[in-house]
């Protein structure tokens, strides 16, 4: 008995020493690998199994319960990026001050333009996300797999021209005659100048200089790549001969995944670097808050949701489903962030629509 307490302890500690490399890396962010990325990933995780481990130890041997908890208290470092604490019923913010703005971001899934969209109940739900989105008051919308076909149940384009969204960013590459499937960028108020990049299919990257008043800020929209995982296929499997097919394949669009987004992240870095005005970063960024790209961004901009979020933020509405991958970050030092929600009722999306309202300093 004694020797399998021996053995258990041991591989504990290499396991606290494999959670404290981890900590390293969200801190320091000093490798932009795939192997890096896993481990950073695997961050939740981890600490659950400290907590677990927590009585565990305290059962078996009081004194070496310490050490789970100790490294379960140093996760208190990442608290912000996880959990805010601000009310439920937050102070409301005067919409029409001079100077205050606000951005919505919000993956539509092409308006289900792929499911059975010709069901009545399907339809009644298409017109109902567009007249929500129409009407969510949001000043600019970043809308990564925006689809709009001329004529149609899917004709968002005119349908939000007329709720006010006069001005618009699109992948001008992706524009086929009556239709479009892309990212977007439309505004209430004057675009000036815009730019944008696709790097591998729907996904890409569009700024937008947009004139509120006498100011002009620069939103970057964006969707990184999208690994497109199937969890669902791999959580139904009942032989393991599947279990183990599915997870490879699971591992490896995770891998790939990591390099592209590195690389994807090189031309965002390029983009704000170039810019002249204010710069607000918003999409689909597919990556949670402990990742390489989150980590290099909170570095020299802020992120909306650890300012003025409330609870966990979850912004993914399909497996894993607690995971915060939709975010908001922007340049501190000419911008305050007066309010940011997360709407977790509005389910028409595999993703729920995030918003920010912000002021010029």
């Amino acid at each position: 008995m004694k020797g399998i307490k021996k053995l258990l302890w041991f591989l504990y500690q290499c396991f606290a020493c494999y959670t404290l490399l981890i900590y390293i890396l969200i801190l320091w962010v000093p490798s932009d690998g795939w192997l890096a990325g896993f481990m950073m990933m695997s961050f939740p995780a981890v600490v659950l199994v400290h907590l677990i481990s927590v009585p565990v130890w305290f059962v078996v041997e009081k004194k070496k319960a310490i050490l789970p908890l100790i490294i379960f208290i140093a996760a208190g470092l990442f608290l912000s990026r996880t959990y805010q604490f601000g009310s439920s019923d937050p102070a409301p913010v005067e919409k029409d001050h001079k100077g205050n703005f606000s951005v919505m971001s919000y993956n539509v899934h092409v308006f289900q333009r792929f499911s059975e969209w010709r069901l009545e109940s399907t339809r009644k739900e298409i017109r109902e996300m567009k007249a929500w989105i129409g009407d969510s008051g949001a000043d600019v919308l970043c809308m990564p797999e925006y689809y709009d076909e001329d004529e149609t149940i899917f004709d968002s384009g005119n349908y939000l021209n007329k709720k006010g969204y006069k001005h618009s960013a699109h992948f001008y590459r992706r524009k086929y005659g009556k239709s479009y499937w892309g990212l977007a960028i439309l505004s209430k108020y004057p675009i000036v100048a815009s730019r944008d990049t696709i790097f591998v299919a729907q996904n890409g990257m569009i700024q937008a200089d947009i004139k509120v008043g006498g100011d002009t800020v620069r939103v970057i929209g964006l969707h990184l790549y999208s690994m497109t995982l199937g969890l669902s296929k791999l959580v139904h499997q009942k032989e393991m001969d599947g279990v183990k097919a599915e997870g490879r394949i699971t591992l490896r669009k995770m891998k790939n995944g990591f390099t592209q987004r590195a690389e994807e992240f090189t031309v965002l870095q390029d983009w704000i670097k170039a810019s002249p005005h204010p710069v607000l970063i918003c999409g689909d960024f597919n990556e949670i808050p402990y990742s390489y790209i989150y980590g290099k961004l909170r570095k020299s901009l802020k992120n909306s949701f650890e300012e003025k979020g409330r609870g966990f933020g979850f912004s993914y509405n399909h497996l894993p489903y607690f995971i915060r991958i939709d975010h908001q970050f922007y340049d501190d030092s000419k911008l305050s962030a007066l309010d940011f929600t997360t709407y977790s009722k509005i389910k028409y999306s595999d993703h729920y629509p995030i918003m920010g309202t912000y002021r010029f300093k």
